[in-house]
């Protein structure tokens, strides 16, 4: 991949993983998505969840907001680079939600980004992440992290979500 990325380029590919994604949980039963757990305790639901949260991190970027508290998180918590301790108060924060709630929550928090993302240019894409949080010094160019929220995201978790299936 070059060093820079268009718009419709990115678009393109979060639609694919998005859809196969969607397509993946679609045939899964609610039974399937809150009952059987990993060694971690987390459910599919769970990690449906997390994804969500992940994504509205990036919108909340895009809308102006501290990404730490688009997602429900304080500064000690983001500072501390702990990604298990920020995943758990996350879904520690979300525990009470239904399938049902976390799913609409996926999908509306997912057409908010994509929103965002189809308003940008090409060129803004490219800025490096700091751009959109003056207060860091990210040099990686946003798409990036549009990329590893999102399409890249779901990959990383799929094999999660089959293992918990599949009762490994």
């Amino acid at each position: 991949m070059s060093s820079e990325m268009t718009k419709a380029e990115l678009l393109a590919q979060v639609q694919a993983g998005w859809d196969d994604f969607q397509a993946y949980l679609a045939s899964l039963t609610p039974a399937q998505m809150t009952g059987p757990t990993d060694a971690a305790g987390w459910s599919v639901r769970d990690h449906v969840m997390h994804l969500a949260m992940w994504e509205q991190g990036v919108e909340g970027l895009f809308g102006g907001q501290v990404r730490y508290e688009a997602m429900g998180l304080d500064a000690d918590a983001w500072a501390s680079g702990d990604f298990d301790r920020m995943n758990a108060l996350m879904r520690e924060a979300t525990a009470a939600l239904s399938l049902d709630e976390v799913l609409h929550r996926f999908r509306k928090t997912h057409a908010a980004l994509m929103a965002r993302v189809a308003a940008l240019s090409d060129d803004a894409l490219n800025l490096p992440y700091r751009h959109y949080q003056p207060a860091t010094t990210g040099e990686t160019p946003i798409y990036k992290t549009v990329m590893s929220d999102t399409f890249q995201h779901y990959a990383e978790h799929r094999p999660w979500i089959e293992a918990i299936i599949a009762g490994v």
